[in-house]
């Protein structure tokens, strides 16, 4: 072989090297700008840092996209009214247009308005970061973003030289991603057998000899309370919803119920979906609550609407004019809190409903009002079921009240228990896998439903069956005037009656002192924080002295 072509081959293999060198610097550099959300075990990164990350008015401006659903933060973008909101589960904040800014309702000028860039909402993540309880490590030379929730515990560790490698790979061979100097903390994400992954004091994540740091230790996060503002001085709660229709009766004032503490009346309705609201809030019943020392929790509801609800939670306005009608209705009356009875929602509204109750339980909170939420059991159809985060909302509101009834509802095809002991104690079970036993009240029915069962005229073999709600004194009536004696029905843990009326069957499982006297010893067995009836007006005077001796025993 020449001499020439020798030194053409040498050239073309430097060259070569040149070329391989030059594109894995280049990989590695474009691989060092981005952004970094460590979201409890999970580590989320963004490369393209330019897109998602703007540098404007000495403020650092992120993508509102990039949060939803990360660091326990909920975002929406209204983009009809220009509005942005981001909540965790004590602070709620809202940026409208380019202009104002609001933490949990109040104007603040410390945190600069939102900007429009691209079309896309950017928020300026500095000046948030410790609102949201957010670490923030930010590098304008490196192009480097990194967030974490300092809520989360972590093991950190301590570099034991200058110029400790950050390899982009648990090997010797890759190259460096960050350099450490002498006593710099690391956060350590993974444990291999020679290696530690970690995130570095610039948001860079890769991995570290171990034998290049010291002093491993676990650093607890900010401790933040997520107890109930209000719990009775003694006992558990013991809750009735009083049914309002129109107006309050006379009967709803009169009366002593012992061990009661708490009433809810279903006073608030959500009217349309611009946030407006009716009420039938009666003096009179406050007063004569008041007298009695029972804290006063309106139920408000969504008139079991899925379009409405849908249309009121994708409006931000909406539901801040909702929270704030019904706040100034609480105070001014007076009230302790609110129960908020939101059902039939679609499955796509769930996020929102969870949105909405945090937004709510923000401003209640900081007043020092108490906020409770119905949800159904765990399971069944989607609007009415599988529509509630139950953990998430947990996390917010003060009790959560699992309506346990209607296991057979009114139009159901065939008969049976409106809650059977069993039914009962599997849904405790379900909604204690998501909601502390201190914040959760089995709700109980103070009715019960009549069926009856007729033969079809078509074919014989099968049932047409009806139902008809009753309460606890409308069976015992019947009990007495048809002389039916109850008989012990082992599978729903109830008593139960069975007999002929004009050729039909008629069936009730019945709802009295044996059956109530069951469901206030589970409350005691899983230590829930209380009760709550459906509806007062419904009992025989027996069940108050029933729960009251058997509820905080």
């Amino acid at each position: 072989m020449k001499k020439k072509d020798i030194y053409m081959m040498l050239g073309c293999f430097i060259l070569m090297i040149g070329f391989i060198f030059t594109d894995h610097y280049s990989l590695a550099k474009e691989y060092k700008e981005g952004v970094t959300i460590k979201d409890g075990e999970e580590i989320i990164q963004y490369e393209n840092y330019d897109e998602v990350v703007k540098l404007e008015d000495e403020n650092v401006y992120i993508d509102l996209n990039i949060l939803n659903n990360r660091l326990n933060l909920l975002t929406d973008y209204d983009e009809n009214n220009q509005v942005v909101v981001i909540t965790n589960t004590n602070k709620v904040i809202r940026f409208y247009g380019e202009e104002e800014v609001k933490v949990n309702g109040q104007m603040v000028n410390h945190i600069s308005p939102m900007k429009m860039i691209d079309g896309k909402p950017f928020v300026p993540m500095n000046q948030l970061a410790d609102s949201l309880k957010l670490q923030f490590i930010f590098s304008k030379e490196n192009k480097s973003l990194a967030l974490e929730n300092q809520l989360d515990k972590k093991m950190t560790a301590k570099a034991i030289k200058d110029n400790v490698n950050v390899r982009f790979e648990a090997s010797t061979a890759s190259m460096d991603n960050d350099l450490l100097k002498e006593g710099e903390t690391v956060e350590i994400l993974k444990e291999e057998i020679n290696w530690l992954k970690v995130l570095t004091p610039r948001g860079k994540v890769g991995y570290v000899q171990k034998k290049e740091v010291k002093d491993l230790e676990e650093t607890m996060g900010l401790e933040v309370t997520n107890q109930p503002i209000w719990k009775p001085e003694d006992g558990k709660i013991n809750l009735t919803w009083e049914y309002v229709y129109k107006n309050v009766s006379k009967n709803a004032t009169t009366g002593e119920f012992k061990g009661l503490n708490v009433v809810s009346p279903t006073w608030m309705n959500l009217k349309d979906a611009a946030g407006n609201i009716d009420h039938k809030v009666s003096k009179d019943y406050i007063d004569w609550a008041k007298e009695r020392n029972y804290k006063i929790w309106p139920l408000f509801k969504n008139n079991f609407d899925p379009d409405l609800t849908n249309r009121f939670l994708g409006d931000v306005l909406a539901r801040e004019k909702a929270i704030n009608e019904v706040l100034k209705l609480v105070k001014e009356n007076r009230m302790d809190g609110i129960n908020i009875d939101f059902e039939n929602i679609y499955v796509k509204d769930k996020e929102k409903l969870v949105l909405f109750v945090r937004e709510l339980s923000t401003v209640f909170h900081e007043n020092g009002l108490v906020v409770s939420i119905d949800v159904t059991k765990k399971g069944g159809s989607a609007n009415w079921s599988q529509c509630y985060d139950r953990a998430a909302l947990g996390q917010v509101v003060d009790y959560v009240s699992l309506m346990a009834y209607d296991e057979h509802w009114g139009t159901s095809p065939v008969s049976g228990s409106v809650a059977s002991l069993g039914w009962v104690e599997e849904g405790i079970n379900g909604l204690l896998e998501e909601v502390p036993a201190e914040k959760l009240l089995l709700g109980v029915p103070f009715y019960t439903r009549i069926w009856t069962e007729t033969p079809s005229k078509d074919d014989p073999t099968k049932m047409i069956v009806k139902s008809k709600s009753a309460s606890m004194k409308t069976v015992n009536e019947i009990l007495k005037k048809k002389d039916i004696e109850k008989v012990w029905d082992e599978n729903s843990g109830q008593n139960y009656v069975e007999y002929i009326e004009n050729g039909a069957t008629k069936k009730i499982w019945i709802e009295d002192a044996t059956s109530m006297k069951e469901r206030i010893d589970l409350i005691n067995k899983y230590n829930l924080a209380g009760v709550a009836s459906w509806r007062r007006g419904f009992e025989t005077e027996d069940i108050w002295n029933v729960i009251e001796e058997n509820l905080n025993k």
